[in-house]
């Protein structure tokens, strides 16, 4: 044995070794609460967090987190992927914005939403135009949204030609008209109302009766909505009423 080696550490298993532990042990679980919006079902999912440690309380650690969920899992009975229909295949952001420490529940609020990779691989085609708008929409609570659009071309009706690309002015006014319909279907609206609009496609709809005047088009959608600005504070009454059934705050469809 060379001089001056450490005896404890020539053999090996011997050194000093931490025990290992499971990591999940210092976490706490909280279930997460919907906002009532829609059909959707009351509670979906677990979430977890590390607990209060060095002067970090639990909270802390969640505040601001954001869920992605499919839209069509959120309602009473899960829906499989359609095709035909826009709901099963909206991923919804959900951020946390309050947790209740005595039924370890989060309480969620709308971050934004966009279309699955699956559904936008399914729109996209050749031979097509794609034509996107995007506009920032103010809601009443003073909650800035940016609002992505996007239509799609189709062959008109008894055409020969392979092609259905519309001219650049057909685009400009396209595009145009996608700005308007957007600021007068969300703007000016309460949070609530704002994604049940964005979820029941009224802008799609919109899309696809007026801008058929300027070129057919065969499907038109809200590709995405993105949370660009929000109020400093945060407001828990509002938290709360968007947590609770009033029918006042949600406009007929």
């Amino acid at each position: 044995m060379a001089i001056g080696k450490n005896k404890r550490l020539s053999k090996k298993g011997k050194a000093n070794k931490k025990k290992k532990t499971d990591s999940f042990e210092k976490k706490q679980w909280f279930k997460l609460r919907l906002p009532k919006i829609r059909d959707f079902r009351s509670h979906y999912g677990w979430i977890p967090a590390n607990k209060t440690a060095q002067g970090v309380l639990v909270e802390d650690r969640l505040y601001n987190r954001v869920c992605t969920i499919r839209c069509g899992d959120l309602g009473e009975t899960p829906k499989p992927d359609s095709l035909e229909d826009l709901t099963t295949a909206t991923n919804l952001k959900l951020r946390i914005a309050k947790t209740s420490m005595n039924n370890h529940e989060c309480w969620l609020d709308f971050h934004g939403l966009e279309l699955t990779k699956d559904k936008r691989c399914q729109l996209l085609k050749k031979w097509i135009s794609l034509i996107e708008a995007q506009v920032d929409i103010k809601t009443s609570e003073n909650f800035v949204f940016r609002v992505f659009g996007m239509a799609l071309t189709k062959k008109q009706d008894g055409q020969c030609k392979k092609t259905a690309y519309a001219k650049t002015s057909q685009v400009k006014r396209i595009r145009k008209r996608m700005r308007e319909i957007m600021m007068n279907e969300l703007a000016e609206k309460s949070t609530k109302v704002f994604v049940n609009r964005l979820l029941v496609d009224k802008c799609g709809d919109a899309f696809k009766k007026d801008l058929n005047f300027i070129f057919p088009i065969k499907d038109a959608c809200i590709r995405k909505v993105k949370l660009i600005k929000r109020p400093n504070k945060e407001d828990q009454r509002r938290i709360t009423d968007l947590h609770t059934d009033n029918p006042t705050a949600v406009e007929e469809d």
